[in-house]
């Protein structure tokens, strides 16, 4: 049998976040509710990303409330993209979450017309290619982005303010989409 949570434990105030389409072509992190949570920061990673490097893991246990992974938490300044939620106990849902930094990004979606969204940028690989008398430097990363967004193949997307091409699309996780975005710089 689970033991039971102490409700003194829960006791980091944390938000709920939802994304939203908050004007026309203009997605974003909402909070919806204030919830009282456990938060603790593991030392593993957190694989977030199927084709990209994982994150910080954070374990949080909260009250079993209406909570999918569709969902995002935030913890003061911090973004936690949310990774599993399994019941513990009878009233409460264990969380894993990573820790994470958004970026803000802007591209042309697939349904036609441009979107500024949400991602989260992470390291995939780096390959270097020497060309005589210069070099090159391809610059691959991984954009995790909410469901709701869907990336054009082949087209452009600004993170950060820098522009890179999206490469490929991993679209088959029912809460995400990735995408392998790169750019070539001079060396």
């Amino acid at each position: 049998m689970t033991e039971q949570i102490d409700a003194g434990k829960l006791n980091k105030a944390a938000q709920v976040l939802e994304l939203r389409e908050t004007a026309p072509g203009t997605w974003e992190w909402v909070p919806i509710r204030r919830i009282w949570a456990s938060i603790t920061f593991q030392s593993k990673t957190n694989l977030f990303s199927k084709v990209g490097i994982g994150a910080r893991d954070a374990a949080i246990v909260v009250r079993r409330q209406e909570l999918t992974l569709h969902n995002a938490l935030r913890w003061g300044e911090q973004h936690l993209f949310l990774t599993s939620i399994l019941p513990e106990g009878r009233l409460h849902w264990k969380v894993s979450a990573a820790l994470v930094e958004i970026a803000q990004c802007q591209a042309d979606m697939d349904e036609g017309g441009g979107a500024r969204f949400p991602g989260v940028l992470t390291e995939k690989y780096m390959k270097f290619q020497q060309e005589s008398p210069y070099s090159t430097n391809t610059i691959t990363y991984v954009l995790v982005t909410p469901k709701a967004v869907a990336l054009q193949r082949g087209g452009v997307v600004a993170v950060n303010g820098t522009d890179y091409a999206v490469q490929l699309a991993h679209v088959l996780d029912p809460y995400k989409n990735e995408y392998e975005i790169c750019r070539t710089e001079d060396l």
